[in-house]
């Protein structure tokens, strides 16, 4: 079987004992239970490398060789379901009012909000103005913002949550509350990331 870089799922079969393994991007959480199985099978297994040529390796090499060669793609993952958790954390709070110095969920401003969502789902202090998150936040452009990331409005004055499809979750200003819009009607200048 030939090894290139997994960028799909790949069944690896061990045909003298009729086994499957998958590897590749799904591999982590598809086969883990399978993995646990196999370990004690010490079963040698042949594939070629596009630069390595002939390799013949355990199961749990050949785990690690797919892994090693897929970690971004995993790190990836792992990173898009941080995003995805920090949206589902602040979505919560959608109608919570805009409270100046508000940091909890009896009221929020903008970096209040930021703040204790990053902390609440990732344990990380991200800095409580918008001025802290923004020397502790690494700086990319919109066009590579990520699912979770702050968004960064008005120069630094302001900061959301970045939901997906050009849109994002923020605490506006006193009268309103926590809130979604569209980069349509507010326009954020760059994106945060942090701990990536």
């Amino acid at each position: 079987m030939l090894f290139k870089k997994i960028s799909r799922p790949v069944i690896l079969t061990i045909a003298t004992l009729g086994i499957s393994l998958l590897v590749g991007p799904t591999a982590q959480a598809a086969s883990t239970d399978v993995l646990s199985q196999m370990q004690p099978v010490k079963q040698a297994i042949k594939s070629q490398t596009p630069n390595e040529g002939l390799v013949t390796g355990s199961i749990s090499q050949v785990e690690a060789y797919a892994y090693q060669h897929n970690a971004h793609k995993v790190k990836g993952a792992s990173l898009k379901a941080t995003g995805v958790k920090i949206v589902a954390d602040a979505k919560k709070y959608l109608g919570v009012p805009y409270v100046y110095g508000g940091d909890s969920p009896a009221g929020f401003d903008c970096s209040g909000l930021t703040s204790y969502v990053y902390h609440e789902v990732t344990g990380m202090s991200i800095g409580r103005s918008s001025y802290d998150q923004i020397a502790q936040g690494r700086e990319v452009p919109l066009s590579q913002a990520k699912v979770g990331d702050v968004l960064v409005f008005d120069g630094g004055g302001h900061v959301g949550i970045y939901i997906g499809h050009h849109q994002f979750i923020h605490a506006p200003y006193p009268g309103t509350q926590v809130s979604i819009e569209s980069f349509g009607t507010y326009a954020p200048d760059y994106a945060l990331e942090f701990g990536k």
